[in-house]
């Protein structure tokens, strides 16, 4: 006789078994895609996360090589502004040891039409009153000359007092005063100068 209870006994514990074998073979095949699929997702971060740290440091880098291009251009403004204040200070020395001596010169040919009308009323000899006419010549050029220097020194940044303000004329004492300033301001540049020729 059949002994039903064994019979589906051994029918259920197979079919138990077949389920227990095709639950471990389905648990693997899902645990090994989703293995697969963290791997995936961790290969795909770890991609975006290396292309985002080569963007940060690309843009980094050109921050940085910016920044320098930046630096290069101030150094070399300034290293320009630095030489053309030398050449200013230089020139301007130049002009102001020029102008001292057409300054002295002026002082030392002084005279006025007034002496000279003098001197012709008291019969003084032929040869001093054409010696004073000449210096009165010569010093009349050396006034326009120390008017043109003036205006060159304030061409460069240099600018002098005077009280003169007829230049056809002016008197002996404000010659020089102004002889005075021009040698103060020649003395100062040639500090200046000395100081730029130290720092470079």
């Amino acid at each position: 006789m059949i002994d039903w209870a064994a019979l589906l006994g051994g029918a259920l514990f197979g079919f138990m078994g077949g389920m227990v074998a095709a639950w471990r073979i389905a648990s693997v095949e899902a645990a090994k895609a989703w293995a697969g699929d963290l791997r995936h997702r961790f290969t795909v971060k770890q991609a975006d996360r290396e292309k985002k740290q080569q963007l940060r440091h690309a843009r980094l880098d050109d921050e940085h090589r910016a920044e320098l291009e930046r630096a290069e251009v101030d150094r070399k403004q300034a290293e320009k502004a630095r030489e053309n204040e030398r050449r200013r200070v230089r020139r301007a020395h130049t002009e102001l040891k020029k102008t001292l001596q057409i300054a002295n010169e002026c002082i030392d040919t002084y005279t006025t039409p007034l002496l000279i009308n003098m001197l012709n009323a008291e019969g003084v000899a032929r040869e001093n009153i054409l010696e004073e006419i000449d210096k009165l010549d010569r010093h009349r050029v050396l006034l326009k000359d120390l008017q043109n220097q003036l205006v060159a020194l304030s061409a460069l940044g240099v600018s002098l007092k005077h009280g003169i303000s007829d230049w056809r004329g002016p008197l002996k004492l404000a010659l020089s005063e102004l002889r005075r300033n021009i040698t103060s301001e020649t003395e100062e540049y040639a500090k200046l100068l000395s100081q730029h020729q130290a720092s470079s």
